[in-house]
């Protein structure tokens, strides 16, 4: 049984080294899951419906990036983010372009990720110039060897059901 009474989101600014990040996050007893939204769409797809299903049974949280960025920098803010706020092994839940920082974050930093769970994953760059596409474009990552790498347990779907199934496994 669902409470919507429970289901809360709370807005916050996390202030980095020289940047201000919008943080949102529904409280909760388990996780947390922590979002990576794609930094070239605005719209939230995935995150709306897995916090309205999950909180406040898990603690979601959406890291939304700083813009028009390359991705090395979104990893290094995710991870400050994680930091600051104290979470030693959360679930990262990558959605299109931000499963690359996602899953960077996952094989460089595998002492700081319990999970990965990429949503309808983009690793091509975009058509657009903007810096985060010329980084894609001009620096590419080598994702099968980035896969290879990774020690945490990966689960690819959009899948309500099976993110539920795989945090089910993950977090006590």
């Amino acid at each position: 049984m669902t409470d919507d009474r429970l289901r809360v989101c709370l807005e916050r600014t996390v202030e980095l080294d020289n940047v201000r990040l919008r943080v949102r996050d529904w409280p909760g007893r388990a996780g947390p899951l922590v979002h990576v939204p794609d930094p070239l769409v605005s719209a939230d797809s995935v995150v709306e419906r897995v916090a309205a299903a999950l909180a406040p049974r898990y603690r979601v949280l959406s890291v939304a990036p700083r813009g028009d960025a390359p991705y090395q920098v979104d990893v290094v803010d995710l991870i400050g983010v994680l930091s600051q706020f104290g979470f030693q092994m959360p679930v990262l839940l990558g959605e299109r372009l931000g499963c690359v920082t996602a899953l960077l974050a996952a094989a460089w930093y595998p002492d700081r990720v319990a999970g990965l769970i990429l949503a309808d994953p983009v690793y091509d760059p975009p058509a657009s110039e903007g810096v985060a596409a010329r980084a894609l474009r001009d620096c590419p990552a080598d994702w099968s060897r980035l896969r290879a790498a990774l020690r945490c347990r990966v689960l690819e779907s959009s899948a309500l059901e099976a993110i539920e199934e795989f945090l089910r496994a993950q977090v006590p």
